[in-house]
């Protein structure tokens, strides 16, 4: 296997809202979610993200020679061995529970 590089970016991802959810100006909910997109990407954690956003940090790898000169096509096939799941832990509290 050739040598490799990484690079990192910060993805802003914001949702994209259903018809409905937007007439009815309903957002807290999960089905008034239909997709999502990127608003913004940054080499560095953002300092002010946009509002309403999620920020992802990815690191892609790829091999040195996909930036030789007079390739201008490079094919970059990241192995699944490369990857690796970054399952986000979140700790939610019953709004409606009482404390005693």
């Amino acid at each position: 296997m050739s040598e490799t590089v990484k690079a990192t970016v910060y993805l802003q991802v914001q949702p994209e809202f259903t018809w409905w959810a937007k007439s009815r100006k309903q957002f807290d909910v999960l089905d008034a979610i239909e997709g999502a997109k990127v608003v913004g990407s940054t080499q560095n954690k953002a300092q002010k993200p946009k509002p309403g956003t999620v920020e992802v940090k990815i690191t892609v790898e790829l091999p040195k020679d996909a930036f030789l000169p007079l390739r201008p096509e490079a094919i970059v096939v990241i192995p699944e061995t490369l990857t690796q799941p970054h399952p986000v832990t979140v700790e939610a509290e019953d709004a409606n529970e009482v404390n005693d």
